[in-house]
C-alpha cells in the first residue's frame, strides 16, 4: 500500500548504481503563470520552480510591482490603461469596454 502522502505524486523509476531500479514519488513542478486576458506567459514572475526554491527568493523577486503585474501581460496592461483614460476623459463609456477588460478598467484610478 502506498503512503497517503505519496498518492498524489507521480511515480518514477530510477536506476541505482547497483543496477537495480527503484521506485520514487515525485511532486509536480510549478507551471508557468499566464495572462488572465490573452493567456500568454507572464514575465517577471517565478515559474517552473519548486515551492522551496520560490520560498528562498526575496520579496521583490517573488512579485512584480507594476499595476496588475502577475495577472496581466504588458500588452493587456497598456490596453487597460488606455481604456481607463478614455473613460475618465469622457470619450468612452464603461459599457463600450470589452467584457474581458471591464473588471480591470473599473479598478484603475486615473488622476
Amino acid at each position: 500500500m502506498v503512503k497517503r502522502s505519496d498518492r498524489t505524486k507521480k511515480k518514477k523509476f530510477r536506476r541505482r548504481p547497483s543496477g537495480k531500479s527503484k521506485q520514487y514519488f515525485v511532486r509536480d513542478r510549478g507551471k508557468k503563470h499566464h495572462c488572465a486576458v490573452c493567456n500568454s506567459v507572464l514575465h517577471g514572475v517565478p515559474h517552473s520552480k519548486k515551492a522551496s526554491e520560490v520560498k528562498r527568493l526575496s520579496k521583490s523577486q517573488k512579485r512584480p510591482s507594476a499595476l496588475f503585474a502577475g495577472t496581466l501581460c504588458s500588452k493587456c496592461r497598456t490596453v487597460v490603461a488606455e481604456e481607463a483614460a478614455k473613460i475618465s476623459a469622457g470619450t468612452k463609456k464603461i459599457d463600450e469596454v470589452e467584457l474581458k477588460l471591464r473588471h480591470y478598467v473599473e479598478r484603475v484610478k486615473v488622476v
